[in-house]
């Protein structure tokens, strides 16, 4: 497994302004996701799980403190330059289905490659190659899934995250998700236990607890 972080978080915060006052989401969140780990967020309903997510995807821009994804500080940068580096490398599976109704299943599989102009040249003749014949910048990816299973029977949920996992082994790319489901998060390397809005520790658990000093670092 590749040892270099994809996602390096410190001081993490998320403040959000309504009509009570201000409301720390997220507060003070470190943590570190080295490449091809795979990664569970959980907590209770309300505790900043999504939040967290979309933050660490550049979705969103944090109050305060700093987030890099893939070498790149997200801290400052303009939402069209956020939106480049998505296009590039990162893939979410948001909880609801954010499909566009006018637009039949394969048009909006092929929206994204329409909108940056056709799949680039670069991973195009790279297309039929194995991972093995990719470079490291071609290898680099990571998907972020938010409950990606809360809208699924059972069968195509279990489908999916399987094809999730088989990504993560055998193309090398990173999976951060938030579910609910103890099961799954057991078949991460690590678990990051979020509670109203801050970080917690973690017991080991089963095999990939020998695994979790080296896939995310704990917070400080």
């Amino acid at each position: 497994m590749n040892s270099d972080p994809v996602i390096e978080v410190r001081g993490l915060t998320k403040r959000v302004t309504d009509a009570t006052g201000e409301l720390t989401i997220l507060d003070g969140i470190d943590l570190t996701v080295q490449a091809g780990g795979s990664v569970a967020i959980v907590g209770a309903s309300g505790s900043g799980k999504s939040t967290l997510l979309g933050l660490l995807a550049g979705l969103d821009s944090a109050s305060a403190g700093s987030v890099r994804l893939l070498g790149h500080e997200l801290t400052g940068m303009a939402e069209d330059q956020r939106a480049a580096l998505r296009n590039g490398s990162v893939g979410f599976v948001f909880q609801s289905f954010q499909l566009m109704p006018h637009l039949t299943a394969l048009e909006n599989v092929a929206l994204p490659l329409e909108l940056q102009g056709g799949m680039s040249t670069r991973l195009a003749e790279r297309t039929g190659h194995y991972p093995k014949l990719l470079s490291g910048g071609e290898r680099h990816a990571v998907l972020f899934a938010d409950e990606p299973t809360g809208s699924l029977d059972a069968a195509t949920g279990h489908a999916v995250i399987d094809l999730m996992f088989e990504l993560n082994r055998s193309n090398g790319a990173t999976l951060v998700l938030v579910t609910h489901d103890v099961d799954l998060a057991q078949r991460c390397d690590a678990i990051i236990t979020i509670e109203a809005g801050h970080r917690v520790p973690n017991a080991p658990h089963g095999a990939a607890s020998s695994r979790n000093a080296s896939n995310v670092e704990a917070g400080r």
